[in-house]
């Protein structure tokens, strides 16, 4: 048994668990080797967090959407931290299991757990971006792109467990038996997750056995009964009906922040990290992102009515001094998560101020919520 299966299934006595996520954001004007240097920053900004004591790393994937996420092929970028690091889990957040080929799938997951020692966390997904799903050749109807991306799970599951996949028929796939090579160090898979922009994805993720990663851009009080109907849905479900071969019962937020010396200095660039998240900024596929050119104004409204103070009350954001983050942190800590992820690479919050925030968050504040 991997040493990353026990970990997935101790859930009981642990503190808080800290994550760091990215989407590789390259926000406009963009100078000859601005790609470049974001990939680099974002690979130290890791090996810190690891330092600093994080236990997880999350990264996106991200088809089309220049400026917003430049993440298109998390295996590579995840292969190379994992030869930077040693001790934190690196998770896909998430594949999006309609678009993928899932031999591909399973292969890209058990190398990347090899490569890692045992460090692979596998988030699943069916993309929700329809401009994303048909440009890479696929039919975006959500429910029929739900139903191809739990067909496709269950697959790749089986051949993550069996070496010798033996075939798997469904309503969408008929693939053939095959020796799937190479061979997970967690056994049977690793640790299951599902992404939750929705908040009702919490309780089928649930009912499913799997880990759940939701956003925070709805309130505590919005959050709280759907984790709590999470936990209700793993307790009762029937184990032969989960996804996986054992239950993650684990349930992360991510929140857009920045963490400073100066309190009022990091409530300001985090309120702005979030603000650039919403759409206030000049992305070309903003109308994408959020339905349509209504749909960017309506947000930008929405954003624009709530004050600095606001969002961090409402928890769309998270940023001050380590004392005020702290609190922050508790709020949601209340709602019963288990793990609390900061994104602090938004916008144009400098490497050096994100570099800081993970230097901060592991000096004062994982060490309050320690067991």
């Amino acid at each position: 048994m991997g040493h990353g299966s026990a970990l997935a299934r101790d859930q009981k006595g642990r503190g808080m668990k800290f994550g760091l996520m990215s989407q590789l954001q390259v926000p406009k004007p963009w100078a000859a080797d601005s790609e470049r240097t974001v990939y680099w920053q974002n690979l130290d900004h890791v090996v810190a967090a690891e330092d600093a004591g994080f236990s997880y790393f999350w990264l996106t994937e991200q088809h089309f959407f220049a400026e917003i996420g430049h993440s298109a092929s998390p295996e590579m970028f995840l292969a190379a931290l994992s030869q930077r690091t040693r001790k934190i889990r690196l998770g896909f957040a998430v594949i999006l299991m309609p678009c993928h080929n899932p031999f591909m799938v399973a292969e890209r997951v058990a190398t990347l757990d090899v490569l890692s020692n045992g460090r692979c966390e596998f988030g699943a997904g069916r993309g929700t971006a329809a401009y994303v799903v048909e440009g890479l050749g696929f039919n975006a109807d959500a429910e029929h792109s739900r139903v191809i991306g739990r067909e496709a799970l269950e697959a790749v599951v089986q051949m993550l467990e069996q070496e010798r996949f033996p075939g798997f028929k469904s309503a969408h796939f008929d693939l053939p038996a095959r020796q799937v090579v190479p061979r997970p160090i967690q056994q049977p898979h690793p640790p299951l997750w599902y992404a939750a922009s929705n908040l009702e994805t919490f309780e089928r993720a649930g009912a499913a056995g799997v880990g759940v990663i939701g956003v925070t851009r709805y309130t505590h009080a919005e959050v709280k009964p759907h984790v709590e109907a999470y936990r209700a849905a793993i307790k009762a479900a029937d184990p032969a009906r989960f996804v996986g071969r054992f239950p993650n019962n684990h349930v992360a937020v991510f929140a857009i922040g920045c963490v400073h010396d100066d309190d009022r200095i990091g409530r300001d660039v985090g309120c702005a990290a979030a603000r650039f998240y919403y759409g206030d900024n000049d992305a070309e596929l903003n109308h994408v992102r959020f339905g349509s050119s209504e749909g960017v104004a309506k947000i930008k409204a929405r954003m624009a009515g709530y004050s600095n103070d606001d969002l961090l009350d409402k928890g769309m954001a998270i940023g001050g001094d380590a004392d005020s983050v702290c609190r922050q942190v508790e709020r949601w800590a209340a709602t019963g998560i288990d793990q609390m992820i900061f994104m602090f690479q938004i916008g144009h919050t400098t490497h050096d101020q994100i570099m800081r925030s993970i230097e901060i968050v592991g000096e004062k504040v994982i060490p309050r919520f320690a067991d």
